[in-house]
């Protein structure tokens, strides 16, 4: 664990907080507020192995985000480093009337008391906050309301849903099956390179902040507010798109963001 985790943990009083769900959740709540979701190495095709120093170095040492197989990855290493035994699952995200490519998303599984719970710090700004328990009360974070539940489909037996006008929607499925580290890797290729992936395609950063969810493409920024208020500004250009990430994210986010950029303009240029 870096050093200013274990100091950020102990502002938040992980260490003398005596559940474990609790102090579960303040680790999600510490992740989803300094590493934001963003798919720029998808973008500038950083194709390194993800490892646990690539980890790491990336997020605890560079300050980057990263998609689920990043984040995840982080909150695996973190919390097994504070003592839970959590274990790495694969799941098919919900698309449309169908499926995404299969086995994509990737979170953390925990087992407590007989219980089941989904760990997630890597569902976009669509995070819970929370462990949320198979088959138990629905959980709401500043991001809506979420449940999982016991629900026989193609891709899983177990779904995670949200709550929407609509009702509750299935936004992922899976089998609880450990899966190895190496499918990360495998996550990983499918995201670079399969033509039905979405993050291949354009820039998207979201992070969830006390009080705002801040999510933004190559289009637009929009905030939405604990209070139920939604902004959203699009932008004039690319460059007005970086001074907006430069104010609202990460500053390592905005220096890969530039150069993504910058790639894309010689891109054109050489064409």
């Amino acid at each position: 664990m870096g050093r200013k985790l274990k100091e950020l943990l102990i502002e938040k009083e992980y260490f003398s907080a005596e559940n474990e769900l609790h102090r579960i959740e303040l680790v999600q709540k510490l992740l989803a507020e300094r590493f934001p979701f963003e798919n720029l190495d998808v973008l500038l095709k950083v194709e390194d192995p993800v490892t646990p120093d690539f980890i790491e170095e990336k997020m605890l040492q560079n300050g980057r985000g990263g998609l689920c197989y990043e984040l995840n990855a982080l909150q695996h290493l973190l919390l097994s480093e504070l003592g839970f035994n959590v274990y790495l699952a694969s799941a098919t995200v919900a698309s449309g009337d169908g499926w995404a490519t299969d086995r994509t998303h990737v979170m953390n599984l925990f087992e407590r008391d007989g219980k089941l719970y989904v760990i997630d710090s890597g569902f976009g700004s669509n995070l819970p906050l929370q462990p949320v328990e198979l088959d138990g009360p629905s959980v709401k974070s500043s991001a809506g309301e979420f449940r999982l539940r016991t629900c026989g489909t193609e891709k899983g037996s177990i779904v995670f849903q949200s709550r929407s006008d609509k009702g509750w929607q299935t936004r992922y499925a899976f089998f609880p099956e450990q899966v190895a580290w190496r499918d990360l890797n495998r996550i990983k290729r499918e995201i670079h390179t399969s033509a039905q992936s979405a993050f291949n395609q354009e820039l998207l950063i979201a992070q969830i902040f006390p009080g705002e969810i801040i999510s933004l493409n190559e289009e637009r920024l929009q905030i939405k507010t604990s209070k139920g208020e939604n902004q959203r500004h699009h932008f004039l250009d690319k460059e007005e798109m970086l001074k907006h990430i430069e104010s609202c994210f990460p500053e390592p986010v905005y220096k890969a963001a530039a150069q993504y950029v910058h790639m894309k303009k010689d891109g054109r240029k050489n064409a």
